[in-house]
C-alpha cells in the first residue's frame, strides 16, 4: 500500500475516534429527557411536559438520586418517625444537564398521620383528591398515601413531597396542578415498587378540590 494512502486511512480513522468520543461527550452534556429520568416515573406524556414546565427545561442530571435507600427505608418502616427522618430521602435529584444546583427534588418518608385540609392551611394550600391527603403551594406539593404492602407484611403511611426552585417563574393554579400531577406520578411509581395496595392514589391529573385554587375559591374569584 502506497505510504500517502496509509496516512490518509490512519488519518480518516482518527478523525472517526475523535468524533466518536465527542459524540459521546455530547450525548452526556444532553442528559436524560424528562420521560426518562428517575426510573421513568414521568414517561407519561403530560407527567413529561409538567415536569419540564416546572424545571425549566427537558433534559437532566440525576446525580445525588437515591432510589434504593428510599426505597429500602420505606420498607423498613416501623412507625416511629426522628427528626432526622423528617426530610425524607431524596429518590430523585434533577440538576441541569451540567450540573448545578437542584431544580426538582421528590423526597419520599414514613409519616405516623395524616396532614388532612383546614379552615385554615386552606388559605395557603389547593388541596387535591389523591391519596389520603394532598396538597400544593408555590415551589412545594406533598402527597399522604397508605400502604399496605405484603413482603413485608405491614400497613405504612408514606408521604411524597416534591420542591422546586425558584429560578424558572411559574405561579398560580397552572404552577400547582404541574407541581401535583409530577407528585403523584412519582408516588404511583413508589407504589408499584413497594406492592403498595390500598393507596387511592389517582391515575390520572389529580382534581383540585378545595383551598386557594379549589373549585369555589376559583368560580368565587372569576
Amino acid at each position: 500500500m502506497p505510504r500517502s494512502l496509509k496516512s490518509v486511512m490512519v488519518a480518516v480513522a482518527l478523525l472517526g475516534t475523535v468524533a466518536a468520543c465527542s459524540g459521546g461527550a455530547q450525548q452526556r452534556d444532553e442528559g436524560v429527557h424528562a420521560s426518562a429520568v428517575c426510573g421513568k416515573f414521568a414517561q407519561a406524556p403530560s407527567v413529561a411536559s409538567a415536569l419540564a414546565k416546572l424545571a425549566g427545561t427537558a433534559r437532566f442530571s440525576e446525580d445525588g438520586s437515591e432510589p434504593n435507600k428510599a426505597l429500602a427505608t420505606l420498607r423498613a418502616a416501623d412507625g416511629k418517625v426522628d427528626d432526622s427522618e423528617m426530610d425524607g430521602v431524596p429518590k430523585c435529584i434533577l440538576r441541569p444537564p451540567s450540573g448545578g444546583d437542584h431544580l426538582v427534588t421528590v423526597s419520599f418518608r414514613e409519616a405516623v398521620v395524616v396532614l388532612k385540609a383546614n379552615p385554615e392551611s386552606e388559605k395557603s394550600y389547593t388541596y387535591y383528591r389523591t391519596g389520603a391527603s394532598a396538597s400544593a403551594s408555590h415551589r412545594w406539593a406533598t402527597i399522604y398515601f397508605r400502604c399496605h404492602m405484603t413482603k413485608p407484611e405491614k400497613n405504612v403511611i408514606i408521604n411524597a413531597s416534591l420542591e422546586r426552585e425558584s429560578s424558572v417563574k411559574l405561579s398560580g393554579k397552572r404552577e400547582v396542578d404541574n407541581q401535583m400531577l409530577v407528585a403523584n406520578a412519582a408516588a404511583q411509581d413508589v407504589a408499584q415498587q413497594l406492592g403498595c395496595q390500598g393507596t387511592n392514589l389517582s391515575k390520572g391529573a389529580p382534581e383540585a378540590i378545595s383551598g386557594v385554587y379549589g373549585p369555589h375559591r376559583v368560580s368565587s374569584s372569576g
